[in-house]
């Protein structure tokens, strides 16, 4: 068990931990680091999911065989096979699941509200990053439509890669809420002398950083699958970052925001860390893969499909420049080739020479489609 430093901005301070009965929704690979960490501090954690397969093997084995097969579990995070059971008493639920299946996920929580601690108003904290693919609205739209006045929630989302949190890795992440008398005490919740957790109230540029840096992770991955190089990545990512930024701002979030954990560190994390399967998607494509090859070979969610679709469809509708994202919109769902959309992004800078050195490599054989 960690000791109870809690660390913030501003400063180290000093806490006893108040231990909690903590439900996690999802034990994919996300949903079950999120369930060590929290268990890592000690909370009584009660993880559940739909496919039940994980849950005996996390109760049997200690393991979760699926998703991170070569990391044992600790002995506090227990499996349930009903979520009844698992928010039986609980003061406090993560929730990680893919953004398509959130909303369901939101509602079965909501229903059972009733079940926990009785003490004070309920929490409700998702690790989720995407966006709601009904309307294209960010998931607290979501919240706000089914959970109401009913629970308190806040959105967790930083460079934070679910082996490395389960293998007990150094890392900091962005936790933010709309109430301010208990950001506090949620993020202490997941406050320990190895993970760093910063608060904020800037709920939107906290999700659109998490949800937009994928579709750049696919575009920095086909880059580097086409063999364009480490400048070339850091161009994307800069690109990118700027690109989210727009968007971010469009949406009301602040610009600040995107230069923290939950805006650049996701960003540079997801474009450049092979642990990424938003990243081994567009080394797949880039490297000539078809598509449906490359996710048969990842084997799990990508979460940068789904959220491509929505945040092309939401810069048209607002009207945003986002140029990485259409041509990785137009790859994945249009047939455009990496190559093509490489000359048209270079085509768009501040001078056209560098679409022709492009070109060059394309027709020389340089680059291998």
């Amino acid at each position: 068990m960690f000791p109870a430093v809690v660390w913030k901005m501003g400063g180290v301070r000093i806490t006893r931990k108040k231990l909690k009965s903590i439900a996690v929704v999802g034990a994919g690979s996300w949903g079950t680091a999120i369930g060590t960490w929290l268990a890592g501090n000690g909370h009584d954690v009660r993880i559940w999911d739909i496919d039940l397969t994980v849950i005996d093997d996390i109760n049997e084995n200690y393991c979760n065989s699926r998703y991170l097969p070569d990391c044992k579990l600790p002995t506090n995070l227990r499996g349930f096979h009903t979520l009844e059971s698992a928010m039986q008493a609980c003061s406090a639920v993560a929730i990680s699941v893919p953004s398509r299946v959130f909303e369901v996920a939101l509602r079965s929580v909501a229903s059972n509200l009733n079940l926990m601690n009785a003490a004070e108003m309920p929490v409700v904290v998702w690790g989720t990053k995407g966006f709601d693919p009904k309307t294209g609205g960010l998931l607290s739209d979501v919240a706000d439509r089914v959970l109401g006045d009913s629970a308190v929630y806040a959105v967790l989302s930083g460079p934070t890669f679910a082996y490395e949190i389960v293998c007990g890795l150094p890392a900091g992440t962005d936790l933010a809420s709309a109430s301010e008398d208990r950001v506090e005490s949620i993020a202490d919740l997941f406050r320990s002398e190895r993970i760093l957790v910063y608060t904020t109230s800037d709920l939107v540029g906290v999700q659109v950083g998490g949800a937009t840096k994928n579709v750049i992770a696919i575009a920095a991955g086909i880059s580097d699958g086409l063999g364009f190089g480490i400048n070339a990545r850091c161009l994307m990512i800069a690109r990118g970052h700027a690109e989210i930024n727009r968007l971010n701002i469009a949406l009301g979030g602040k610009s600040e925001t995107m230069m923290g954990l939950s805006g650049m560190g996701d960003l540079v994390l997801t474009c450049s860390g092979d642990l990424s399967r938003n990243r081994r998607l567009g080394l797949g494509l880039g490297q000539g893969k078809p598509l449906d090859q490359v996710l048969k070979e990842i084997g799990q969610e990508v979460e940068g499909m789904q959220s491509t679709r929505e945040a092309f469809d939401i810069g048209n509708k607002l009207d945003v420049f986002m140029p990485i994202t259409e041509r990785v919109y137009r790859i994945l769902f249009e047939g455009l080739s990496p190559i093509e959309a490489a000359g048209e992004l270079m085509a768009l800078g501040p001078s056209l020479k560098w679409s022709f050195f492009i070109w060059f490599l394309l027709l020389f054989g340089e680059v291998n489609l």
